[in-house]
């Protein structure tokens, strides 16, 4: 049963930010400031997936996924009344009765330096779980059921384009010049971050504009996904500033922003460094994975990104653990890794070493051309002294 129940484990991360909502004051940073620390423990102390289980009853896994959408409703709501003069909807009110504890007093000596951390805990949980279980549930674009609560999970963490750019594009342009998603040896991800989210939202443009147009349709009709995207992002915007005014609105947007950096924080670490021949297919080479217990769990084991890749279709329980040789295995976990891409002298030397592994272990004969290039041109010390040692 415990196969099941390890999948219920966010929960945890919600209940030790709501927590900081309900206490006020400084303890709005609670979620950001016990959950990082916490998720980067894990990946070190809970040790590697070796086993791949077989599920038997996988509708209680999906039943999972979906606990978690009413869940990140309520705990947004809590976010907004933690922000707002009164008592929203007198929840305080019932609090104080249940519990004794007058979370109303606490709350009035909270300060816009608080709502900011409780913005950073909030946009943690909303690129953990809304992100993940978003991305989960939209690559099931057969199931009707699955990609309805998908695009909602999307929706209030504030993705736009990702729907339809990382389904039909990334998937189909990984490691290509185009990809929305390239990650190069030079790049920083604040470099990245720069440029992958315009191109992903073009790029889905694109798509839609394209698939619209075989339909007879105009991009502006109301059959454009993108157009939906934005209309339910507008919708969360609204109730949003219905409940809690515009202080609830621009700290609910610090969050769906750094949600976003957060998942590209994801993406750019999934593929970075990796080369790829453009004449060649893509192939488990060129996604970084991990076994790592925690991540895996925390992430719908998106962390089996190669097999993700090769199988885009398939739901989270059925990616295999990754065998050593099959694919390129990250030395630390997802989570920690991701992490490091927001401090880029420690991420470069950390990462970097892996990727001219990487170079010796994976790459073809035209690839570690390609990477010995991109070595010299980098202006990264690690990739430099590789070049400099290779002539």
């Amino acid at each position: 049963m415990l196969k099941y129940i390890k999948y219920l484990s966010n929960h945890l991360l919600v209940l030790i930010t709501i927590t900081g909502f309900l206490m006020g004051g400084h303890w709005l940073w609670l979620g950001i400031g016990a959950m990082v620390p916490l998720l980067i423990t894990g990946d070190f102390l809970l040790g590697d997936e070796t086993k791949t289980p077989s599920y038997s009853h996988p509708f209680i896994l999906n039943l999972i996924l979906y606990s978690y959408l009413p869940v990140m409703i309520v705990t947004a709501f809590l976010f907004v009344w933690s922000m707002t003069p009164g008592d929203l909807l007198g929840y305080g009110a019932l609090v104080v009765g249940a519990t004794g504890y007058d979370v109303l007093a606490a709350k009035a000596g909270s300060t816009l330096f608080d709502y900011t951390g409780a913005a950073l805990g909030m946009g943690l949980l909303l690129a953990i779980i809304n992100t993940l279980v978003a991305h989960e549930l939209t690559h099931r674009t057969w199931d009707k059921v699955d990609t309805f609560f998908g695009r909602w999970f999307f929706a209030m963490s504030g993705g736009v384009p990702f729907e339809v750019e990382h389904v039909y594009g990334h998937h189909t342009t990984l490691g290509q010049p185009y990809d929305a998603s390239l990650s190069l040896r030079r790049d920083s991800y604040y470099a990245f971050f720069a440029t992958a989210p315009l191109k992903q939202l073009v790029y889905a443009w694109k798509v839609e504009s394209e698939r619209l147009e075989k339909k007879g349709k105009s991009v502006l009709s109301p059959a454009n996904h993108l157009i939906h995207s934005g209309a339910r992002i507008a919708i969360v915007w609204g109730l949003v500033w219905f409940l809690g005014g515009w202080i609830a609105v621009g700290f609910y947007t610090l969050a769906f922003w750094v949600s976003k950096m957060l998942l590209e924080s994801l993406g750019f670490m999934f593929h970075h460094g990796q080369v790829r021949d453009v004449n060649e297919p893509d192939g488990a080479r060129h996604s970084w994975n991990s076994n790592k217990r925690l991540s895996s769990v925390v992430l719908c084991n998106v962390t089996r990104h190669s097999e993700h890749h090769e199988h885009p279709n398939r739901p989270f329980y059925e990616l295999a653990v990754v065998k050593v040789g099959d694919a390129p295995l990250l030395k630390y976990g997802a989570i920690t890794t991701a992490f490091t891409a927001f401090l880029p002298p420690l991420f470069f030397p950390l990462m970097g070493r892996q990727i001219l592994k990487w170079d010796q272990e994976f790459a073809t004969a035209k690839e570690q051309q390609i990477a010995a290039e991109q070595n010299a041109v980098s202006g990264v010390a690690v990739y430099i002294q590789s070049a400099q040692a290779a002539e």
